[in-house]
Formats: structure tokens, sequence, C-alpha cells
């Protein structure tokens, strides 16, 4: 909803037609929103503002949920070992959105584009390696593994997109980097939705110890008897 509210508080233009009224799906980034001087020169504050908060509550979201995904890939000594490796690159994930949001494009470009690429090129390691901590697990069902490697997939094809994509300096690359960004931040919340939903309801079978195992067909699954 603060992203939606930046949209409608852009007062326009883009990287190549700085004459351009509003904000464009295609020819302009989500990070234009955070622009406190848009590209047609007028000022954004308000939408700069919204912009920044969106970008922080994603990127503390983001920390407090993998938190909670690694709880439940900690069964194993293994699965623990690789759970902790994707916090530690999710931290790094977060720093690098909390960056993003706090460095204006107009305001300090070069630093805000290092703050995207390290965000994008670190974020991959954090569903690969739940993906395989997941494997390890008796409570996760198999489509959770499924789900983390198809978000790795969708975030590592997008790096080689940034990295070695069409520049955008043309129209037509301007285009495709941005659809291509807006393509995997909504596949990447479809998917985190999907697991947060999955994880939520493993959490509901905890006993207090730690998560049971998914009952099969023909196991009935166990409840917890109240105390006494």
């Amino acid at each position: 909803m603060l992203t939606l509210g930046s949209v409608f508080r852009y007062p326009g233009g883009s990287r190549l037609d700085h004459a351009s009224a509003g904000y464009s799906f295609s020819h302009n980034f989500l990070s234009d929103l955070g622009m406190t001087v848009a590209y047609s020169g007028q000022p954004n504050p308000l939408g700069a503002l919204l912009f920044t908060l969106s970008m922080s509550i994603v990127a503390v979201g983001l920390g407090g949920t993998l938190l909670g995904f690694v709880r439940l890939c900690s069964e194993t000594p293994h699965a623990r070992r690789l759970s902790r490796a994707a916090a530690a690159a999710g931290a790094i994930v977060c720093v690098g959105f909390l960056g993003v949001a706090l460095t204006p494009e107009n305001r300090g470009l070069e630093l805000h584009i290092k703050f995207t690429m390290l965000a994008f090129r670190v974020f991959p390691l954090v569903p690969l390696l739940l993906a395989l901590a997941s494997r390890y697990s008796t409570s996760l069902p198999r489509r959770v593994s499924v789900a983390w490697t198809v978000l790795a997939a969708v975030l590592a094809a997008y790096v080689v997109v940034i990295g070695w994509g069409p520049g955008t300096e043309t129209p037509e690359g301007l285009t495709l980097q941005i659809s291509a960004q807006k393509i995997v931040a909504m596949t990447a919340v479809l998917i985190f939705v999907y697991l947060s939903v999955e994880a939520d309801r493993v959490a509901a079978a905890f006993n207090g110890t730690g998560p049971q195992p998914i009952p099969t067909k023909n196991q009935a699954p166990q409840l917890r008897s109240e105390p006494e």
C-alpha cells in the first residue's frame, strides 16, 4: 500500500524521457519512486518517504520471516548449518535493501546501485540454502523445497539479466530491465506468501519442543494433550 501510494505521488519522468507524466510501469524502476526529486525535475518528498518506509518494512519483514524459516529447518545438525548460512546471507540481503531504501537515486546513484547489486547477487543463496536445508526436514513437505528452488532459479536468472543483459541506455534495454525487475519482485512476493502459509501450517502442529513430522495418508496426526 505504501508503494502504491508512492506510485500515485510520483510526479513523472524516466531515465530516457524526463518529460513523461506520472509513473510508468514499463519505463520506471521501483527505485525511481524513492527519488526526492523526480526525473522531471519536480520535488517528490512524500512519494520518496512512502517508498523508503515500504522498502524498510520489506527488509525488516524479510529478516523476521527468514528467522522463522531457519527455526523450522533446524531439526538436524546438517540442516541447521545450512539454515544458519541462509540466515547470514539473508542478513546481507536485508542490509542491501535497507541501503537501497536510504540512498535515493538522485542523491547517491553510485551507492544506490552498489546496494542493489549486493542485495540481488547474494539473494539467490538464501532460497538455495533453505531448499537444501528443507530436504533434511521431517516436518516440511517436499513442495516447500521445490518452492525454494524455484525462487533461487528466478533470482539467479535476474542476476544474469542485470549483470549481462541489455543496458538501460536504449528504450528496449530499459523496458526489459524494468519488466524483469517487476516480474522478479512479484514472483518473490508470491512465493514468500505461499511459503509463509506452509510454515504457519507446520508451526500450528508444534508440540513445544520442535516441528513434528507431516503425517502420512494412513497415519493420524498426534494431538497434544492438555495439562491436568
